[in-house]
């Protein structure tokens, strides 16, 4: 059987090779060799210029996972006579006795006592707010209750774990302070302030105490600011 004759048509930048009644076979030169390294080089040129944003944030910007918790907020209901009363602990519940006491509100100091011998100190006078209590180089932040507005499982004394060890601190506490304490005051004035601050709790506090009372027989009376 003899086989068709082949013709050879020239196509711009191609050339093609087509065999009669059978397959058509192109040949790929040069050019579109050279065409394909130029879309690759643009590629790159395009991925090596992306935003700062597509590859993440900056080592700088990333959350610093050694940085220490937030105080946690713990509310406290003044006596009948308008005092915060408290007592200061070491960490095995032993009273600490001469330990200054100061009650901060933002970096304004509000009142300054000293404990008894059984821990204990009393600070008179005192507003509802949101106060900063410092005891030695301990600090805890209290949110502080007439009886009348305080919410359901507040605490009736401020219990504080005094440390031995020196704690440096930055301002950016006092700041914070002075920022919800306005927030903290119209909470009070309102009608819901209890119910949207009630699950505020502390229950290591709540241990200290039963574990305090028992160390000092359960009574005892305040010392005077």
């Amino acid at each position: 059987m003899t086989g068709h004759p082949t013709r050879t048509r020239q196509i711009p930048n191609q050339r093609v090779a087509c065999k009669r009644n059978g397959p058509m076979k192109r040949i790929v030169n040069r050019n579109t060799w050279t065409w394909s390294l130029v879309a690759l080089s643009c590629i790159s040129l395009m991925l090596g210029q992306l935003p700062a944003w597509a590859f993440g944030p900056p080592q700088s910007q990333q959350p610093d996972s050694s940085l220490q918790p937030v105080l946690p907020i713990t509310d406290v209901v003044l006596d009948a006579s308008g005092r915060l009363v408290g007592q200061i602990v070491d960490q095995q519940g032993t009273p600490r006795d001469g330990l200054v006491v100061v009650l901060r509100q933002g970096r304004r100091e509000v009142a300054r006592t000293v404990t008894d011998s059984e821990g204990r100190f009393a600070l008179s006078n005192i507003p509802v707010g949101l106060y900063q209590l410092d005891a030695g180089s301990t600090r805890a932040i209290y949110r502080v209750w007439t009886t009348q507005t305080a919410p359901p499982r507040s605490h009736h004394q401020a219990v504080l774990v005094a440390e031995t060890e020196t704690v440096v601190r930055g301002n950016h506490i006092e700041a914070a302070v002075d920022q919800l304490d306005a927030i903290t005051l119209a909470m009070v004035s309102s009608s819901i302030a209890a119910v949207t601050i009630a699950g505020v709790t502390l229950d290591k506090v709540n241990d200290l105490e039963d574990k305090v009372n028992a160390l000092s027989g359960g009574g005892g009376t305040p010392a005077s600011p």
